[in-house]
């Protein structure tokens, strides 16, 4: 039997041929010309991606590749997991896998601030507590596991000097300003270490007028920074004290106490740095 094509029967199968090349080649959703292998056009809806529970970012599973053998580099899924064992942990998030492990694809972020109030006043010998955010005790929660850095600033500022004594006869100094140095520790205790931070300031006196003329609160900055590690859901206390140094040339009535975040809060700040 003979077969015969009539013209339009050649155009029909001309078209469904390069309809059909172009089916293989690109795929478009909610569009008739896809500028992609695949292009999804949405302006109400996502695209949601493969949702599994990873488990470590060097372990494959639960995705398998359904060719057999290891999965293919650039598979990229959701995670819904977290994980807290210390090392390779997985967080909820997008990850991609490299060949060797999961990659996630969004930057980790968190900080927290604490600050105390103003207008603290020391007195030797006895310990100040210096409350951060309202509370002696704070806690911090580490959203991530890893480094956090820590960075706590604290200021102090000596009280007034006493007037100097120049004594008499032989004795005399002939001195009519005293220039006295005001000392003391400062501890930041984050989950259990103590960190001291040294503090120290200068007050003056002099006596060639009458009344005499103090400068005091002349507050001086102390900055540590340092690096911890904690574990995903953590959760730490801090706190901040202040201990002053016996101070034998300042003034023994309240004017010679010291002070503490005089005119500016003391500061801890805690922040994520990377793994």
């Amino acid at each position: 039997m003979k077969s015969t094509f009539t013209p339009k029967g050649v155009m029909l199968l001309f078209v469904i041929l390069i309809s059909s090349t172009f089916c293989f080649a690109q795929v478009g959703i909610n569009t008739t010309t896809p500028n992609g292998i695949l292009d999804i056009n949405s302006s109400t809806q996502g695209f949601v991606l493969p949702r599994v529970a990873l488990t470590s970012t060097l372990v494959m599973a639960p995705v398998t590749n359904p060719q057999t053998g290891a999965i293919a580099v650039g598979t990229t899924v959701y995670n819904t997991a977290t994980t807290n064992t210390g090392a390779n942990d997985v967080f909820p998030g997008i990850y991609t896998w490299n060949g060797s492990e999961w990659y996630s694809q969004y930057q980790r972020r968190q900080y927290a601030l604490y600050e105390s109030s103003v207008g603290y006043r020391s007195t030797p010998g006895s310990t100040l507590t210096i409350p951060l955010n309202g509370s002696s005790s704070p806690t911090f929660t580490a959203k991530y596991t890893g480094n956090y850095k820590i960075r706590v600033r604290v200021d102090f500022g000596g009280g007034g000097a006493i007037v100097p004594n120049e004594g008499s006869g032989g004795s005399r100094s002939d001195g009519d300003l005293n220039i006295a140095r005001a000392t003391g520790n400062f501890t930041f205790t984050f989950n259990g270490t103590n960190y001291t931070i040294p503090a120290y300031s200068y007050s003056t006196a002099y006596n060639n007028v009458s009344p005499s003329t103090n400068y005091f609160a002349i507050w001086q900055e102390f900055i540590i920074n340092e690096v911890v590690t904690l574990n995903a859901n953590d959760t730490v206390n801090l706190s901040l004290t202040f201990l002053q140094d016996t101070a034998e040339e300042f003034l023994t009535t309240s004017t010679g106490r010291g002070y503490v975040s005089y005119d500016i809060p003391c500061v801890a700040e805690v922040f994520y740095v990377g793994e």
